[in-house]
């Protein structure tokens, strides 16, 4: 007994001595490690999956940063852990439609590697694999209203500490969040908000008082990450909310819902100008919204119109197979190198990828991977709108609203295809998937 004690305290020493051996950067894959193995313990020992599998989402946030070390190959065996303990409860059964999207998946991914199209970074597709296990682990859960609003909940509330946190402890002008991007954890923060705060709202009922509370504490993040996108999707966000209520309430008078909703969005607009007026004028965010309202571009919008433009050249020279994931920036870089006798081009930021969902795919990996892509996200659309034509309930209206702004941020974004927002993206698509057959409301 005693052994097993002095083991039990040695082992996490231990493991900390070893990550620390190579470099004192690499306290995040501790971190990361810690968080996914309390997950297990609360899976395994607990029985709650949920907690394994909204933790191991959380740690996957750092999959990109040097210092996982070796806690990015760990995340492997985690999820696969997690698949053994959810797939034995049988909550929902390993069906055709499942196997279909993991054979389909594996066998792209195969025919990449087999064929080597383009110079292979296998840290990308590896965070990709991982995506997707995650993804058929989680569509193996019973997802309901509850269940989506408790995960929504703690991980809110993460995200919300954290840029309170970062806020207090940094200098920086934008914080970035667990995501390390100030834009990518603005939108993951807006959809995240926008599921809860409908699912909350019409399924829940869900308190006044706590709606208003979690707002806050998002537009309060939002605003510390300075991202013009989030404080749009928040207010998208509203207007999807009551549009959805009035659905629910009135599906025969769509002449009714159109007025009350066009009240609504001119509420949120006095709204909106109101709160826009109370902001401090040296606050990042606003002085970029002013930047772009008075007709000029920032540095911010000058680099997503440089990445437009060199994938629009991407997708011409590369059509089928792309360049490959990891490989945009350069290829940015030899572009705007290119069109140097264009005024203010060495203002332009060389960016990573293409800040646009379709851009990003097609330059990347190409027609053959947008229809790989694109099958998977069928399958799941196809089996939400089943859904909701059999119930047109508020959960699955909230799961509408959230891909609405998956898709409409997605044009000025790469939400949830940045490395670090993987996990999150699966995630939302496992609770879509996991409705597949479903005669009964999730309510």
């Amino acid at each position: 007994m005693i052994k097993n004690f002095v083991l039990l305290i040695l082992l996490p020493i231990l493991i900390t001595a070893v990550y620390l051996m190579t470099s004192d950067d690499n306290f995040v894959g501790i971190y990361a490690l810690a968080i996914m193995l309390g997950g297990l313990f609360l899976t395994f020992m607990a029985g709650k999956p949920l907690c394994g599998i909204l933790l191991t989402m959380i740690a996957m946030h750092w999959v990109q940063m040097d210092g996982m070390f070796v806690s990015l190959y760990l995340i492997f065996f985690v999820i696969l852990l997690l698949f053994l303990r959810v797939s034995t409860n049988k909550e929902i059964r390993i069906d055709r439609k499942w196997w279909i999207l993991a054979a389909w998946t594996f066998g792209y991914l195969a025919l990449v590697f087999l064929i080597k199209p383009y110079h292979m970074r296998p840290a990308f597709f590896f965070m990709n694999f991982l995506a997707f296990l995650l993804f058929l682990t989680s569509s193996l859960i019973r997802w309901n209203s509850r269940r989506v609003f408790v995960f929504l909940t703690v991980d809110l509330i993460f995200m919300v500490t954290w840029a309170v946190v970062e806020r207090f402890l940094s200098s920086a002008v934008r914080i970035e969040g667990p995501s390390m991007s100030s834009t990518n954890f603005a939108v993951t923060l807006v959809i995240a908000w926008s599921v809860w705060f409908i699912n909350g709202f019409l399924v829940l009922k869900t308190k006044v008082l706590h709606l208003v509370l979690m707002t806050f504490g998002v537009m309060v993040a939002i605003l510390f990450s300075g991202t013009r996108m989030g404080l749009l999707g928040l207010g998208a966000g509203l207007a999807l909310a009551f549009l959805c209520k009035y659905i629910v309430l009135y599906k025969n008078r769509v002449l009714d819902i159109l007025m009350r909703v066009g009240l609504a969005l001119v509420a949120v607009a006095i709204l909106s100008v109101v709160v826009w007026n109370m902001l401090p004028d040296n606050l990042f965010l606003k002085q970029g919204m002013s930047t772009l309202l008075s007709g000029n571009l920032d540095s911010s919008s000058l680099g997503r119109i440089g990445a437009w433009l060199t994938a629009l050249d991407i997708i011409h020279t590369d059509p089928m197979w792309g360049i490959g994931p990891g490989n945009f920036l350069e290829r940015n870089k030899i572009f705007l190198d290119s069109i140097t006798f264009l005024p203010r081009m060495d203002l332009v930021p060389r960016l990573g990828h293409a800040h646009n969902l379709f851009l990003m795919v097609l330059s990347e990996q190409g027609m053959i991977g947008l229809v790989s892509l694109g099958f998977v996200v069928l399958v799941c659309l196809k089996v939400l709108f089943s859904y909701i034509r059999i119930h047109c309930d508020g959960f699955g209206l909230a799961l509408v609203c959230g891909l609405l702004l998956t898709l409409g941020l997605g044009m000025i974004d790469v939400f949830p295809l940045f490395p670090s927002s993987l996990g999150w993206g699966a995630w939302l698509m496992s609770v879509i998937f996991s409705l597949r057959g479903e005669k009964d409301s999730r309510t």
